[in-house]
């Protein structure tokens, strides 16, 4: 096994064992981290952070509730929806700050990882900046996904005030299962952080494969984990090899992607997945002086731009 594919597998272990020890802090599920010593910590740091964004979140329709002092009545139910949906949602702040959290964590992490997969490609050829595509990328999924954590959440407690019209709740009620509601809990902000470190880790492997310039194609890779209830398509990509900038066809459902987890796919093909890329390199451009393999790297970040 070379370098680089083991430090993939280090990095695949780390999230799986934090998916299955979820009460454990990030950064004591895999001590001994060779070359990657930096994740655990920026991945916490993030959890912790859309936790704190949830709780404020939370606190703020919370607080918006309980300035409804009048008795529990239809019309006091059907008043709160209305102030809910037209004037709390609407300046609801969470999307904003969850974006730009999300978007510092990625780069963060992506040249992190990057960083570490180009040296243990080629120590001569270092990771420098990360690439227009890449930083679009961070951008465009950082908004996209701030939108759907805000959506989702709104839809969850316009569902709550509705059922409380309905089935003649209180506003006591209602408090108590805004506190209770999933979409607050730590358990989905250690998700998040969990899903988007898997997003990274397959961004920053295609960002590390298009700077090196003796990385001349890619293969996808499966996990043979049996804990995820793998997927037969992804199995049966399992060896493909494709060009470094060309992407690959899922099985069946004939959707296309770069890597996993490529946020172009369906939540079907992305979520869970633990699949990853593996470089395939030509021995000969390793055996390239640094300066012909700077130029080789400049020619090909040209074109990918």
């Amino acid at each position: 096994m070379n370098k680089t594919d083991q430090l993939l597998n280090s990095l695949n272990a780390f999230i799986q064992k934090a998916e299955e020890n979820e009460e454990e802090k990030l950064t004591d599920v895999v001590p001994d981290f060779p070359g990657l010593s930096k994740i655990p910590g920026y991945v916490e740091d993030y959890e912790k952070k859309v936790a704190r964004l949830l709780r404020r979140q939370r606190k703020r329709f919370l607080n918006a509730l309980n300035d409804f002092v009048s008795k529990d009545s239809k019309e006091t139910l059907e008043a709160i929806l209305v102030y809910f949906t037209q004037n709390l949602f609407a300046a609801d702040d969470f999307e904003e700050r969850f974006q730009g959290l999300t978007e510092g964590f990625l780069q963060q992490t992506i040249e992190e990882l990057a960083s570490v997969i180009m040296n243990s490609l080629d120590p001569e050829v270092p990771f420098k900046t990360l690439s227009k595509r890449a930083s679009d990328w961070i951008k465009g999924w950082s908004q996209e996904l701030a939108e759907i954590m805000k959506l989702n959440t709104h839809e969850a407690v316009e569902n709550i005030l509705t059922d409380a019209i309905e089935n003649g709740l209180s506003i006591q009620d209602i408090e108590l299962t805004l506190r209770d509601m999933p979409q607050f809990d730590r358990a989905r902000a250690r998700t998040t952080a969990i899903t988007e470190v898997l997003a990274a880790s397959s961004a920053a492997q295609q960002e590390a494969y298009s700077h090196s310039p003796a990385v001349v194609a890619k293969k996808w890779k499966h996990s043979r984990g049996k804990k995820n209830n793998p997927r037969e398509n992804h199995m049966a990509l399992d060896g493909t090899v494709v060009g470094v900038g060309e992407e690959f066809t899922i099985p069946g459902s004939g959707e296309t992607c770069m890597h996993p987890r490529d946020s172009t796919l369906s939540a079907a093909e992305r979520i869970h997945c633990h699949c990853v890329l593996s470089p395939v390199v030509d021995i000969k451009i390793l055996g390239l002086s640094p300066e012909e393999k700077e130029e080789i790297r400049r020619e090909a970040l040209a074109n990918m731009e």
